[in-house]
């Protein structure tokens, strides 16, 4: 069911990109924090990733994009140190964005949801899964000029694990974006 509502999303953009307006088209990279919620397993670690910017419609834009997280060694849990690694996590996925258009110089404020296929794996325990997760969160682009945009967010990502479970957490990023 879930990679049924990912394929809905990416169809209701490209549908979106064919019968509206001329796109425009930006891609950029970023950096940042990724901060897990509710989780004493991991440590807050990076985060990095690259995104394709395609406004949709005049107060829409899709972003496919690809993203790299590494949690960091957690500390002492309850009086124990777990002695492992932080887990890594890598996703392929698509965000809508409400405002926050490419191209216009000034400040632009938007609010996010997205959904991607999460691969979580760390080898010291064995945990390696692949589930469809979500995402929303809010942002602001500085349009610094046509060209020139940068843009910085804050989202909530829940990753589903098997059984009843989920990882949780927040990234917030900052990055560079180049328009055509």
């Amino acid at each position: 069911m879930r990679k049924y509502v990912l394929i809905a999303i990416l169809l209701f953009a490209v549908a979106q990109v064919a019968v509206g307006q001329v796109p425009r088209l930006g891609v950029g990279a970023f950096v940042g924090v990724s901060i897990p919620v509710v989780q004493k397993d991991q440590a807050k670690g990076s985060d990095f990733g690259f995104r394709v910017r395609l406004k949709a419609l005049s107060f829409l834009v899709v972003e496919p994009n690809l993203e790299f997280v590494k949690w960091g060694k957690p500390g002492v849990v309850e009086g124990v140190d777990l002695g492992i690694d932080g887990s890594k996590v890598t996703s392929f996925g698509v965000d809508v964005t409400l405002g926050g258009l490419p191209g216009a110089v000034g400040f632009k404020p938007f609010a996010l949801v997205g959904a991607a296929s999460y691969k979580v794996k760390n080898d010291q325990t064995g945990f390696d899964e692949s589930h469809l997760g979500y995402s929303a969160g809010l942002g602001f682009i500085i349009g610094l000029m046509a060209k020139i945009d940068v843009d910085v967010r804050g989202k909530l990502v829940i990753i589903p694990t098997t059984g009843s479970g989920s990882k949780k957490a927040a990234n917030i990023a900052a990055g560079l974006n180049y328009n055509f």
